[in-house]
């Protein structure tokens, strides 16, 4: 890839949208065992709970370092206030940020205003129970590139009844993406994670917490 940034693709594309598009350069190989994510730009198969939570990382990392939110550590209680508990809030920051319709950075900027947990916030992108979260929040991931005609839909039926969607990525957008750079993201990531391990670390317990709210029952 290129590493070089046109000012055309910068408004393109969300940064998680990158991860998901190129995710083969964030996440291993999927085990066999892991449910698996089809890297649109390799074939590359990965781990898809992995990718999911590396594009979330990305999309909070990167308004936090625009100053488009803030995250607080707010002590609270539990157990009729008998326990302390410390919970990660998403807060509006002073900057002002736009970004494209239908990403989870713009669903995280607009439910800043109401301070709510991070991982509740982040529950609230997956919009219902899922046996595969993780799948489901990449599923709408592409779902907002395709809604800004970035990706094509897919259709896969069964005896002519629709099962599912896919996406298909167009040579335009495999163009367009390709002239953007991710190592940016990957230095944020690797950065943040280094020098504010705590936060870091509560931004991933929050991610994990939202996707087992998100977890379907299987009983």
């Amino acid at each position: 890839m290129s590493q070089s940034t046109p000012a055309s693709a910068v408004d393109v594309f969300a940064p998680s949208e990158l991860v998901v598009l190129f995710g083969d350069q964030f996440v291993p190989d999927a085990s066999m065992l892991s449910s698996k994510e089809e890297v649109l730009t390799s074939g590359v198969k990965v781990n898809a709970q992995t990718l999911m939570e590396k594009a979330m990382h990305a999309a909070v990392w990167t308004l936090q370092r625009a100053g488009a939110i803030r995250l607080e550590i707010r002590q609270g209680k539990a157990l009729f206030g008998l326990v302390k508990t410390r919970k990660l809030h998403l807060v509006r920051g002073t900057a002002s940020a736009s970004y494209p319709e239908g990403s989870l950075e713009a669903h995280l900027v607009e439910a800043a205003g109401a301070e709510n947990e991070l991982d509740a916030v982040l529950a609230s992108f997956f919009g219902q129970e899922s046996r595969d979260p993780a799948a489901r929040a990449i599923g709408l991931m592409k779902r907002g590139l395709s809604g800004r005609g970035l990706l094509e839909v897919e259709e896969k039926k069964t005896m002519m009844v629709f099962t599912s969607v896919g996406y298909v990525l167009p040579a335009s957008t495999r163009d367009l993406a390709s002239r953007h750079s991710v190592q940016p993201i990957k230095q944020l990531l690797a950065e943040v994670e280094q020098k504010e391990p705590e936060l870091f670390k509560a931004v991933d317990k929050a991610i994990d917490s939202a996707r087992v709210k998100m977890t379907e029952d299987s009983d």
